[in-house]
Formats: C-alpha cells, sequence, structure tokens
C-alpha cells in the first residue's frame, strides 16, 4: 500500500517488487556526460599530492543483441581537464567495446580503440565500463540486496570483482518510475600512470560506493555517482633510466554519470 506521505506528494502507488534489467536494443545511442575527479597522495622519495578533473561526452551503440547480453561499443569525447600537480589519463578521444551480461554487468572487454582485448596491456583495461551499477536477477523489494561475485575478461587475464547492491527508494516523477540503486564493490587493481617523478606501477586494492537512478520503463540508467579509494605499493621507473623508487599511494576518485539522450 502507498504510505500517507506518497499520497500528500501525489505520486502515486509504487510497485511492491519490481524487476530491473537494462534494456539493449540494436542500432540503438544512448548519451551521458561524465566527469571524473581525482586527488593523490603519495610518498614516493619524498611527499607530494595532486588532483585533476576531467570530463567527457560518452556515446554508447549496442553493436548485437543476443540471449546472453549485449556488445556495446563507447566512445569517449573528452570536453574539458584541469591538473594540479597529477596528470590526468585518457584525454585523448578513446572507444571501446564491451561485452554486457543481461543484468548490466561487464563479462568481457573486447577491444580498445579498435585493437583486440587480448594485445592490451591489463592496466590499459581495469577501469573501463565501472560506471554500470549491475542489477539483481530476480525482482526484488525496497531495501533487498543482492550480490553479483564474477571475473571480468581483461584481454588474457581477468580481473574479480564483487560488489553488493540495494534496492534503497522508489521515485515517480511525471509519470516516470524510477529506482534509485545504492552499489558498493571492492577489488585488487594493477595498473600503470604517471607521477612527477616517472611512469609508476601500482599495485593494491580498490573499493567503491555509489547510487544510480535507473528508469524501471525504460531500462536506462539516467544519473551515477560514485567514490573510489585506492591503496598501492608504488614503484617507479625514472625516465633517466635511474634506478626504480618504490613507496606508497592513496588515490580518490569521484565519478558522475547524467544521461543526455
Amino acid at each position: 500500500m502507498c504510505s500517507i506521505l506518497s499520497l500528500l506528494l501525489l505520486v502515486g502507488c509504487l510497485p511492491d517488487s519490481v524487476k530491473l534489467a537494462y534494456r539493449f536494443e540494436e542500432g540503438t545511442t544512448q548519451t551521458y556526460e561524465m566527469t571524473a575527479t581525482a586527488s593523490a597522495e603519495w610518498d614516493v622519495a619524498g611527499r607530494g599530492q595532486g588532483s585533476y578533473t576531467v570530463s567527457f561526452e560518452v556515446n554508447e551503440t549496442v553493436q548485437s543483441v543476443d540471449a546472453e547480453g549485449a556488445v556495446v561499443v563507447v566512445e569517449m569525447l573528452p570536453t574539458g581537464a584541469e591538473e594540479d600537480g597529477l596528470p590526468s589519463p585518457g584525454l585523448e578521444r578513446r572507444s571501446f567495446s564491451l561485452r554486457l551480461g543481461p543484468n548490466g554487468e561487464v563479462l568481457e572487454v573486447l577491444q580498445l580503440d579498435g585493437i583486440a582485448a587480448s594485445s592490451v596491456d591489463h592496466d590499459e583495461l581495469a577501469f573501463i565500463g565501472t560506471y554500470r551499477p549491475s542489477l539483481p536477477e530476480t525482482e526484488v523489494r525496497l531495501g533487498d540486496e543482492w550480490t553479483d561475485d564474477r571475473a571480468i575478461r581483461l584481454g588474457s587475464d581477468f580481473q574479480q570483482i564483487e560488489t553488493q547492491g540495494s534496492l534503497a527508494a522508489f521515485r515517480r516523477d511525471g509519470g516516470v518510475e524510477s529506482a534509485r540503486i545504492s552499489f558498493s564493490g571492492t577489488s585488487p587493481l594493477e595498473w600503470i600512470t604517471t607521477l612527477p617523478q616517472g611512469e609508476a606501477q601500482l599495485l593494491g586494492d580498490a573499493t567503491t560506493h555509489g547510487t544510480a537512478m535507473f528508469n524501471i520503463a525504460a531500462g536506462t540508467l539516467e544519473t551515477a555517482t560514485s567514490s573510489t579509494r585506492g591503496d598501492f605499493e608504488v614503484r617507479v621507473i625514472p625516465g633517466d633510466g635511474a634506478a626504480p623508487i618504490t613507496g606508497v599511494l592513496t588515490l580518490d576518485l569521484d565519478l558522475t554519470v547524467k544521461r543526455l539522450s
């Protein structure tokens, strides 16, 4: 039954339970605006810190659909960047293709900039496709939780990721029913980035917490925000050929995504 508050707000009765599922239709494209803000502190041959903010237009095109899910091609077009002591990655135009399961989970990274994932270094693939939360396999009620534990194929390697989701709220706005999803996840992470001291190899763990608004009828992600913290052991290879330098680094990454069309 609807609560008295819902009636007073004239939002009408929302379902007791609901099936949440992404809708993939071959040939369709959705456009998102994405902003990533990162800050880092490190102790690598001395203490340092830095930050950056980058923004993108993201176009997702469904290339094919089958019983196991869909192949989606993603194009990321940079629209702005600000750096303060921490170089931002991926400022050039990039594209990649993913195989997604029926609940939106990433099953496999297929290509990066037209190159087969099996020929691309693992660290180049580690962050691809992480902003779409996985949905439950069965109908859920308000407050229900679910767990998704799977290995994502990244070229010739696999990355094990465990995520937890929960149905936090329903909302009706102008006749559109939406679900607010809370999600979190953790995974080991190994990747390569650039620090002022040189190319840095990072090995550690990352934990993510976030929320998303999901259009139930359309089967589309409308907005999502997430915060990821990673603690890493660092090995820097200086550009002048000097001996490697070791240290530690903490990285905080905030991501916002909004569907435009």
